[in-house]
């Protein structure tokens, strides 16, 4: 067994180069620990312009086309309506069919998210049987779930949904698993959306290439609100 004695203790207080290496390392901690409290605020900013994001018609779509290619559907701000917000998640309604886009965003990896998917859709179908009773084709829900945060999702990714099975005491539910973490940079600015642009600000890259992304989010933002928010990240990172 290890110990620390009172020996120990002398040899120490009695010692320049620990006491002058203690204090060094103090130091280390505390820098470190500063570090971390700016990059938590400033992810949450961030975080706060995507959720921003997510509300408005515009970006889910393209958010939607940019990452599954449904340009048969013709999925556009006029043909999507955001119905509201349920346990954290925004239901949009695409108008020309009974089909309906549950988004929501995961700062962080979340490992009971099938159930709460499956509480939602559930909750959410049976609110639509009381409303739609005469409609002959029934509701269907689109799964999909923006992961931006910086801590590895160990979450295989599904491109559509399949089906829902269960096994002894689990369950399966497929559900389309966005991890924006995963895409290189230069992709993510080439797509429409502006959450794929905001989410390049969280990633490990230099100071200078975030900086070229905000003056490109300040040219593609058409709205007020985010262009205040962003101009609020600038000012962090500078």
């Amino acid at each position: 067994m290890l110990k620390f004695t009172y020996n120990d203790y002398l040899d120490c207080v009695g010692n320049k180069k620990i006491l002058k290496a203690i204090k060094i390392e103090n130091k280390r901690n505390q820098i470190n620990k500063n570090f971390k409290q700016e990059q938590y605020e400033q992810n949450n900013k961030i975080d706060k312009i995507i959720d921003k994001l997510i509300e408005k018609e515009a970006e889910v779509a393209n958010f939607i086309n940019d990452f599954f290619k449904t340009k048969d559907w013709e999925i556009n701000s006029n043909t999507l309506k955001r119905l509201h917000i349920q346990n954290k998640s925004i239901i949009y309604q695409y108008k020309k069919r009974e089909i309906y886009f549950l988004i929501k965003h995961q700062k962080e990896p979340n490992y009971s998210i099938t159930y709460s998917i499956l509480v939602e859709c559930t909750e959410f179908i049976q609110n639509w049987k009381t409303t739609h009773v005469k409609y002959k084709q029934a509701a269907i829900i689109v799964p999909i779930i923006i992961y931006t945060g910086t801590e590895k999702w160990n979450k295989a990714p599904n491109n559509y949904i399949r089906y829902t099975s269960f096994k002894e005491h689990g369950m399966n539910l497929t559900y389309n698993f966005i991890n924006l973490q995963n895409y290189e940079p230069i992709n993510l600015i080439k797509n429409k959306s502006l959450i794929s642009s905001v989410s390049l600000l969280k990633m490990q890259i230099s100071k200078k290439m975030k900086k070229n992304i905000i003056e490109l989010l300040k040219e593609k933002t058409k709205y007020a609100d985010i262009y205040v928010q962003i101009q609020n990240i600038e000012e962090m990172i500078i």
